[in-house]
């Protein structure tokens, strides 16, 4: 659903880029935006709102050294999760050398990327990760002012399967791909007005919300069906809760416990009551 809210307008604008033709595919979409949406490039729009592209910290300037187990987090391209950031096993450096490297300070609404490997990864950032460092083997995208082009929703874009396919096409290195400040600023991106990006973004935002819930509702659901299943089938909880409500005749717990262990019955039954001993 999400990919096709914005997917159609891209598909004619990802070959061509800026060209007068690619606003075929965004006509057959939605002919009321055909003269609304604007075809241009992620590189001009950071320009245009005073936003940058920057290549994170070189291992020159970020040691194994500086990495601590408190301080700040750094987020590196196993952190970039599907437009999020993984916090698991993040790694951290001290105040001091996060100021020493203050120009990779991460702040709402930057867009973080892979630079190698898997070169369609990217995560946006929010209000927590604010603060945090753009660490080596990344790239940060700053928007700038937001007054063209909304944060939320040129993340939203940048997942969608046509860039991701040409980000993978443009991307450079014949052993491991790589992405480079070059490249990314020359994204095509078909902008639609503000006022559609914001509800475009807000849609696609409550459906990410939703998404996120039900994952929280299924771990929490798996976890408890796993309890059990050790409670009823490893531990055996049932059959010793029952032996503590119905003790055997001697009082002494299920089995007999307790009772003279020579005997080869530990409960014996009464003879002469219908029992074949």
């Amino acid at each position: 659903m999400r990919n096709k809210v914005i997917a159609a307008p891209v598909n004619e604008a990802i070959d061509t880029a800026v060209t007068a033709d690619a606003d075929v595919g965004l006509r057959c979409a939605n002919p009321t935006y055909a003269t609304e949406w604007e075809n241009t490039t992620l590189g001009e729009i950071c320009s245009s709102q005073g936003g940058a592209i920057n290549t994170g910290p070189f291992g020159s300037q970020l040691h194994t050294s500086d990495y601590k187990e408190q301080g700040i987090p750094v987020v590196m391209p196993t952190n970039i999760g599907e437009g999020g950031i993984v916090e698991d096993q993040i790694a951290r450096i001290s105040e001091d050398d996060a100021q020493r490297l203050g120009r990779h300070r991460l702040n709402i609404g930057d867009i973080v990327f892979s630079r190698r490997g898997d070169v369609t990864k990217n995560a946006l950032i929010r209000s927590q990760e604010a603060g945090w460092l753009c660490g080596t083997g990344c790239l940060k995208v700053t928007l700038g002012t937001q007054t063209r082009a909304d944060a939320r929703f040129i993340s939203y874009y940048l997942r969608l399967p046509e860039i991701k396919n040409w980000l993978i096409r443009h991307a450079v290195g014949a052993t491991m791909p790589n992405l480079n400040t070059g490249i990314l600023s020359a994204v095509p991106v078909v902008l639609p007005s503000i006022p559609d990006q914001l509800e475009i973004a807000e849609t696609l935002g409550a459906l990410d919300d939703r998404i996120t819930l039900l994952r929280e509702t299924n771990t929490t659901l798996e976890a408890i069906a796993q309890a059990l299943f050790k409670s009823w089938f490893v531990d055996f909880d049932p059959v010793h809760i029952n032996a503590d409500l119905f003790p055997s005749p001697s009082g002494r717990g299920a089995g007999g416990e307790g009772n003279d262990s020579s005997s080869p019955h530990p409960n014996p039954l009464p003879v002469g009551e219908g029992v074949v001993l």
